[in-house]
């Protein structure tokens, strides 16, 4: 049943991505002050091994379902940006059983003023979260498995606020720094608790700085690439820094099919002392909004 509903899904959006395949689906509904990028993606990939001697292998399969929306709206006195970043993924393994692989809800929105020609000032908002529950897997002396939940949906939850002054020379590049308020919700999985305190707290509140650098370029038609770096600085002092590092290169192979590298650098003090990298490489079929 689960392997029919996929290849229906897959069918409709190459059905979809071959009918829009100029420009987007839903360009012509596009307003002529706003501009757009939006895609959404689905990648799968599968290795099955029976009875196979020539080589050592380890069936696995690995889906993942991406939506990319980035939408700007153009005015005589400042622009409008909404970004939506929506990714959720699962790995199966032979031996292990199934692993999250990618679990992410990114939603920011922005308005820059044109009080001057290219430092302009700003104010917005974002939002960030998982959909699925997050595990760490142990075993016990037996070698048993042992799979503890250590997050959820809106635990840990971020909301930040923030305001400053922003340089934007052109539509490839912009960087932006100025005051954020980042407010951490986590009821049970100990993300907002202060360890110096009796009380278990369950929000956390955190003025600080806060830098965002943002850069896109397309080689051609087929080849692009993107980049964010985001960095934040509690007011309590440098070391309570935050940042992520994010790194796309997307080569288009034909309207339905892309290929996408990504790299990832991420820190944060209060999940792990050290650095955290990511990489990836996926294939799959996309369907262009805008």
């Amino acid at each position: 049943m689960k392997k029919s509903v996929f290849a229906i899904a897959c069918a409709a959006l190459i059905s979809a991505s071959t009918a829009f395949a100029e420009g987007g689906m839903f360009e012509g509904y596009l307003p002529e002050n706003w501009t757009a990028d939006v895609v959404a993606a689905v990648k799968f990939t599968r290795m099955n091994f029976y009875n196979w001697h020539q080589e050592s292998g380890t069936s696995s399969s690995t889906w993942l379902v991406t939506y990319d929306a980035d939408l700007k709206a153009h005015w005589s006195v400042a622009d409008w940006r909404n970004k939506v970043n929506l990714a959720l993924g699962q790995t199966w393994t032979d031996g292990l059983g199934k692993r999250k692989s990618s679990d992410k809800i990114f939603i920011e929105t922005m308005a820059d003023f044109h009080a001057f020609s290219l430092f302009k000032p700003y104010i917005g908002a974002r939002f960030e979260t998982q959909f699925m529950k997050g595990y760490d897997y142990s075993e016990d002396a037996d070698g048993n498995e042992i799979k503890t939940a250590i997050s959820k949906f809106m635990d840990p939850g971020y909301v930040t606020q923030m305001a400053g002054i922003g340089y934007f020379p052109n539509d490839m590049f912009s960087t932006r720094l100025g005051f954020a308020n980042r407010m951490t919700i986590s009821n049970k999985y100990h993300y907002a608790d202060d360890p110096d305190t009796e009380k278990f707290e369950k929000f956390k509140d955190e003025p600080g700085l806060e830098s965002i650098t943002e850069f896109k370029y397309s080689f051609s038609e087929l080849v692009s690439f993107k980049s964010r770096l985001w960095a934040f600085v509690n007011f309590e002092g440098f070391d309570e820094i935050d940042g992520k590092w994010e790194n796309l290169l997307a080569v288009t192979f034909s309207p339905l099919f892309e290929l996408q590298v990504g790299y990832d650098v991420a820190y944060d003090k209060d999940l792990d002392e050290d650095s955290q990298h990511k990489n990836t490489i996926l294939i799959g079929v996309t369907w262009r909004w805008f």
